[in-house]
């Protein structure tokens, strides 16, 4: 055995820190769900209220039944990467 005895490194608790400082929410702050979301993902910021609400509208029509808006989120999703592939194939000259 070593002669080194080993000893604990103790932290001292994390004192308050004001929630402004990494930029999320307060143990204490409600998050909002649902239809009560103001903002998006940055992934998603594209995403205007006006594109989801056209996308709910056109969709539901379509369905024959009211679209939620995860699934409109979903269906611009899907039309973003079906576009970004199309891009790609074609800067790749598969295009045909």
């Amino acid at each position: 055995m070593s002669s080194r005895s080993s000893t604990a490194c103790l932290l001292d608790p994390p004192g308050e820190i004001p929630s402004e400082s990494t930029g999320f929410p307060g143990q204490d702050e409600v998050h909002p769900t649902g239809r009560q979301r103001n903002r998006r993902p940055l992934s998603m910021a594209w995403i205007s209220d006006e594109l989801l609400a056209k996308t709910i509208d056109v969709w539901s029509t379509n369905y024959g039944r009211p679209i939620s808006e995860d699934e409109a989120v979903e269906i611009l999703m899907n039309v973003k990467r079906m576009g970004e592939l199309l891009l790609r194939l074609r800067r790749e000259g598969g295009d045909g």
